[in-house]
């Protein structure tokens, strides 16, 4: 009797656990999406993954990590994370379910993780800084009356120096830096993706 008490303790505390916050509070509200639905479906999707919550990596100030999830209406969700190593090489974290992005993530399929040379680590840290990251506006400035329907979200998210810092862009155009910043992953993580697919 007294195990079956223990065990109910352990179950209520277990349901007391805060949830892991994957973005902070507001930062992906947009009028036409209501108020942290975003938050909530990309959230979705990174748990689908198997991927970690970067805002709250954000707390070790040591910490350096990028990533890009690319949430398609009618493909594979895709994850790349980027881990820096204090040598300056890293570790790349891919993952991919087998769901569609624009309905419901389904179940890992891919994930595998690799070491990056110094020289591969520093081409893509390179490249985002080269992009502005830091400074790139989280949303883009749109008109508040339209909403997006099929097409693809281009999520890129760093953490460096205790800052962390989220981009988010609706089929960006090939004259769009999160594009170029995406593409760059997807390479890097070894994804071949047809023309048709990356939209």
């Amino acid at each position: 009797m007294r195990l079956f008490g223990v065990l109910c303790l352990l179950i209520v505390a277990v349901r007391e656990l805060p949830a892991q916050q994957y973005f902070p509070p507001g930062s992906l509200d947009t009028a036409s999406y209501g108020r942290d639905s975003k938050a909530i479906w990309y959230a979705k999707n990174l748990k689908a993954l198997h991927e970690p919550s970067l805002w709250e990596l954000s707390r070790d100030p040591k910490a350096e990590a990028y990533r890009f999830l690319w949430v398609r209406t009618f493909h594979h969700p895709i994850a790349v994370r980027l881990v820096v190593r204090s040598s300056r090489s890293g570790w790349m974290h891919v993952s991919e379910t087998s769901g569609k992005g624009g309905y419901e993530p389904g179940r890992i399929i891919r994930y595998g993780v690799s070491w990056l040379t110094k020289t591969k680590t520093e081409s893509f840290v390179t490249a985002l800084n080269a992009a502005g990251f830091w400074n790139l506006p989280t949303l883009p400035v749109t008109n508040e009356g339209i909403v997006n329907l099929d097409g693809s979200q281009w999520i890129v998210e760093g953490v460096k120096n205790g800052q962390y810092h989220i981009i988010d862009r609706f089929s960006p155009d090939t004259r769009d830096p999160v594009r170029a910043i995406g593409v760059l992953a997807l390479k890097l993580g070894r994804f071949r993706i047809r023309s048709g697919e990356l939209y």
